[in-house]
């Protein structure tokens, strides 16, 4: 294993970094290194290892199963907080990524990386030579893109608003995350509508309209239909719903051109077909991420929603029929009744509490699969015990 103290281009930057001389991590990190490439910063989070260089910013997540990311520079901020501990927000492939309890200096140098293009701004703790190449201002090094960003206006909007979900208790908090989402994804000037006179348009934006209806059960296609009627011509089209849709309203939005979002309890928002997915994809394409891995992850996690969406109407239909239990007479007569009941009431519960853990940061995409599938499980048992179908 190669030791980042040994080789040049990260031995300046190892003191005082977290990280180890010999790891996984670093192992990996001076593989992906191209042979020119100076480390000018590594540090530590709760959750990441990270790796800054003249062109992009590597970053590890986990100690066993490893998920390795590569951003590309210039990076797209989206905002900064903390009073002790510093927060900065980037851009991500399946939303903003959140790197806490940083220093003030790692902090301040990560701002400098995204207040350039082509990564030209002068790093306040570099330390190395670098090329001629890397140092003129617009020169790309060999196989990197340049990334086109958002006026220095809009970008700063951007940052003072970037997307961060918000748990989903109330309309007013779908409609909230719903603004967030859109100025996260382009749209910087989106703004709530005058509440009672929305027209059904709930969010506006100079190049987009949303509605947001925060139910729990599916949209049909009416609402969606009305969406189209009340937009201009030329304006994005988006609709966020907490309850998901039913086909009719998916065929109607395919058609149209209309993107249908989920927002799910946790507030992180969901593209469900291709026109929302391809406005998703604005964020990653913005911020440098490789656009096809940032896809992909949108399309699986959208899998896995759907997925969770139908346990949860399932385990909602099983709650409706187990609240018999409480107003039957208990009596040789209903106990039999009232026993199935209680077995499926608490199999509900199960399945509830499968689903809640299948959302935790730290599961991986198929650990997720599974306990969706376990909940799943657990419910068509539900549905035996009480002689219903699924």
């Amino acid at each position: 294993m190669n030791s980042l103290r040994h080789d040049p281009r990260t031995s300046v930057a190892l003191p005082g970094s977290g990280w180890l001389a010999k790891s996984l991590q670093g192992d990996q990190l001076l593989t992906s290194l191209a042979p020119g490439e100076q480390v000018d910063l590594l540090f530590t989070t709760l959750r990441y290892q990270g790796a800054l260089t003249r062109q992009r910013l590597f970053l590890w997540r986990g100690t066993f199963k490893m998920t390795h990311l590569e951003l590309r520079r210039p990076l797209l901020l989206l905002g900064r907080h903390g009073n002790l501990a510093e927060t900065v927000v980037l851009a991500g492939p399946e939303g903003p990524i959140e790197l806490k309890s940083l220093s003030a200096r790692v902090a301040r140098t990560l701002i400098d990386a995204s207040s350039k293009e082509d990564g030209d701004a002068p790093i306040t703790h570099m330390h190395g030579p670098h090329s001629p190449e890397s140092a003129t201002p617009g020169a790309e090094s060999k196989g990197s893109r340049r990334t086109r960003l958002p006026p220095p206006a809009e970008l700063m909007r951007a940052q003072e608003s970037g997307f961060r979900p918000r748990s989903i208790r109330t309309w007013q908090d779908a409609e909230l995350a719903a603004v967030d989402h859109m100025r996260s994804i382009g749209f910087f000037d989106a703004r709530t509508t005058a509440a009672g006179a929305d027209g059904g348009i709930d969010v506006i934006a100079d190049h987009a309209v949303a509605q947001v209806k925060h139910h729990s059960q599916p949209i049909s296609v009416g609402p969606v239909r009305e969406l189209r009627g009340v937009a201009d011509l030329g304006q994005h089209l988006l609709f966020y719903s907490s309850g998901g849709y039913t086909d009719k309203a998916f065929e109607f939005a395919e058609e149209r051109g209309i993107a249908l979002l989920s927002i799910l309890p946790s507030g992180d928002i969901l593209p469900l077909n291709t026109t929302a997915r391809n406005l998703s994809a604005r964020l990653g394409a913005t911020s440098g991420w490789s656009s096809a891995p940032g896809t992909r992850a949108l399309q699986r996690a959208a899998e896995l929603a759907a997925q969770r969406e139908t346990v949860h109407k399932q385990i909602r239909r099983i709650l409706a029929r187990t609240n018999e239990r409480r107003a039957l007479p208990f009596n040789r007569y209903t106990k039999d009744t009232i026993k199935a009941l209680e077995a499926a009431y608490k199999l509900a519960e199960q399945a509830a509490s499968l689903l809640r853990k299948s959302q935790a940061d730290f599961q991986t995409h198929g650990m997720r699969r599974r306990l969706i599938a376990m909940a799943d499980e657990k419910a068509r048992e539900a549905f035996l015990k009480l002689g219903m179908r699924p």
